[in-house]
């Protein structure tokens, strides 16, 4: 991931990783939470910290009284340095449960997408480089946080999936047996260069990017990770699969964002 390894360490390592799913998931999650790291910004302290801290400055009066003096006391001076170095982790957390687009910008091939949808036979291409994942990879890659659902809209069946794109790209397809629905999955944010063509929209109570025609595009990112659909399917079981996937559907409470923010430094702390 940080290439550190010799030439030929690093050749044995990109074989290994062509026939050992494990560590390839692996390497996706390493590159996921580097991606995550490197957009994390560097919180501002509170006003009210700052402020707070200024006052402690504060010439003292000429004649101390006994709450100086309890002020200068050993224990009461700790208990303003754990308060403050709590709050600062606080602040820290609410900073970081925020940031709520890590990644790098991508630009799905939405044109390709479409145009694999319309070919007489929904298949991979192995001689071009996809590799077809396995049911029990995929049951791996949802414990992952990979959306990989066994059905979505309730009747459309998932019947294969694959690494598309130099591997880089989930791609699932799901039937009922007439229509179907194509999913993509990529590490990333949308890129708002790629949005030509297409409306926003809300669904499942979301904003998504909808390119109508037939297939139907929809797309949109959610926590470092982008999903296009391509679909004939009615616009109604859409709104359906959208709904049973990651979407940013509610705002976070200042509980909720300190305590993503929490889990997020706790994350790397391990990984470290």
């Amino acid at each position: 991931m940080d290439g550190q390894l010799s030439g030929s360490a690093a050749r044995e390592a990109v074989a290994h990783l062509e026939t050992c799913d494990a560590c390839e998931k692996a390497v996706r999650q390493q590159r996921l939470l580097k991606s995550r790291m490197s957009t994390v910004a560097t919180p501002e302290p509170p006003a009210a910290l700052l402020a707070s801290l200024a006052g402690l400055a504060a010439d003292p009066p000429a004649r101390e009284s006994w709450w100086v003096r309890l002020g200068r006391s050993l224990p009461l001076r700790a208990g303003v340095v754990v308060v403050t170095a709590s709050l600062a982790v606080v602040a820290t957390a609410y900073a970081v449960g925020g940031s709520g687009r890590p990644g790098d910008e991508v630009q799905p091939p939405f044109n390709q997408y479409t145009a694999d949808f319309d070919a007489p036979v929904a298949s991979f291409d192995t001689a071009s480089g996809d590799t077809v994942i396995t049911a029990a990879a995929m049951d791996d890659l949802s414990e992952y946080g990979w959306a990989c659902h066994d059905t979505l809209a309730g009747d459309l069946h998932r019947v294969s999936g694959a690494y598309t794109g130099a591997d880089e790209v989930i791609s699932l397809v799901y039937t009922d047996g007439s229509s179907r629905l194509n999913l993509y999955e990529q590490t990333g944010v949308l890129a708002p260069s790629t949005l030509d063509g297409f409306r926003s929209e809300t669904m499942a109570g979301s904003r998504v990017w909808v390119r109508p025609g037939s297939p139907m595009v929809v797309t949109w990112d959610d926590d470092g990770t982008v999903f296009t659909i391509v679909t004939d399917v009615d616009h109604q079981r859409v709104e359906r699969a959208v709904a049973e996937l990651p979407t940013d559907s509610d705002e976070q409470g200042l509980g909720e964002r300190v305590g993503d923010g929490l889990t997020r430094m706790s994350s790397w702390v391990g990984a470290a």
